[in-house]
């Protein structure tokens, strides 16, 4: 539950079998001004839904949706490490009885001497003092979302595109940190993401998709997925369905969706992996990539096993209400 995102994060994925490029037809060409995605609907451990689609983010499920520069993050989890001290040093008096033996003065008049005599004696004697001392009156405060797990998403801009191109649609990041196996660690959440393509006059388009985050458990005796040493086990992140069956847009005569392709710390890059391995005990971040694939709605072809099987092949026929097929 938990990350640092080194080369090591893709040791044991497999590798897309696609030539970036490949599939991309030059007379479709796309401009996109801007991407942005856009976190929901989060599948805790525990069964329950946080989000639009459930009950309301709050400090009882430990779900957190929030904006930081730009960068849309949903907070999961609580932290092993939740509290922290506030300190708030002043200075205080304090009173302390000692007792010790002192001589007790007792004067008497001698008469046959004519002066003045001390007859006392030596007596336990009890005193108080009163003395001063620096004390913490500080106070536990609960750390910030930043010590929680979850998982972030920041968009990219100004992307000219030709049909079927792969490219990054945004910055994904796995905020891996240690959380309690308590029910509140999320095991998916809903990823909307927006492409703006008011430069060709389209506006915005939103596409849905469901990411899984498989959060380990730190002390296993085997770890699932290959781990730096001396870490915690990594975690997983992979999404149930590459292509946005449910949402597609129109150009210049033809249906057009967004497929996901796969992930690669390269904002350019020859190779993609389809899943994103993450190291516990950090922030990591790898580059979704996704293409503009064509939907065919002339074909009646059954909806295939597994499309995360065929990702970046230029194979997918899906089936939605209108039985679509889709190509690049």
């Amino acid at each position: 539950m938990k990350s640092n995102f080194l080369s090591s994060a893709f040791i044991g994925t497999g590798l897309i079998a696609v030539s970036l490029g490949a599939a991309a037809n030059p007379a479709e060409a796309f401009s996109l001004a801007n991407t942005e995605g856009t976190w929901n609907n989060v599948t805790l451990s525990n069964g329950s839904v946080v989000g639009l689609g459930g009950e309301a983010a709050n400090a009882t499920n430990n779900v957190v949706f929030r904006d930081v520069d730009g960068e849309s993050q949903v907070r999961v989890g609580s932290a092993v490490n939740g509290w922290t001290w506030q300190e708030n040093w002043e200075e205080e008096t304090y009173e302390v009885e000692t007792r010790k033996v002192e001589w007790v003065p007792k004067w008497k008049w001698n008469r046959r001497r004519r002066k003045w005599q001390d007859q006392g004696s030596y007596k336990w004697v009890t005193k108080t003092e009163t003395k001063t001392h620096w004390v913490d009156n500080g106070w536990r405060v609960a750390q910030t979302d930043e010590i929680k797990s979850g998982q972030g998403i920041a968009g990219v801009s100004n992307l000219a595109l030709e049909g079927g191109q792969v490219f990054s649609v945004g910055k994904l990041t796995h905020f891996n940190q240690t959380i309690w196996a308590n029910g509140t660690d999320a095991t998916n959440a809903s990823l909307s993401l927006d492409l703006d393509f008011s430069d060709t006059g389209l506006g915005k388009q939103s596409f849905d998709f469901n990411i899984n985050i498989d959060e380990t458990l730190n002390n296993a005796t085997t770890c699932a997925y290959a781990t730096d040493a001396g870490k915690g086990c990594s975690d997983r992140i992979t999404w149930d369905w590459a292509v946005d069956q449910e949402s597609a847009f129109e150009y210049e005569g033809d249906q057009y969706t967004l497929e996901l392709v796969g992930f690669s710390q390269q904002v350019a890059a020859s190779s993609i992996v389809n899943d994103f391995v993450s190291q516990e005990d950090g922030n990591n971040s790898a580059n979704l990539f996704a293409r503009i694939v064509k939907v065919d709605t002339t074909q009646d072809i059954p909806e295939p096993a597994s499309l995360l099987g065929l990702a970046g092949l230029g194979l997918f026929a899906v089936k939605t209400k209108k039985k679509q097929a889709l190509k690049a």
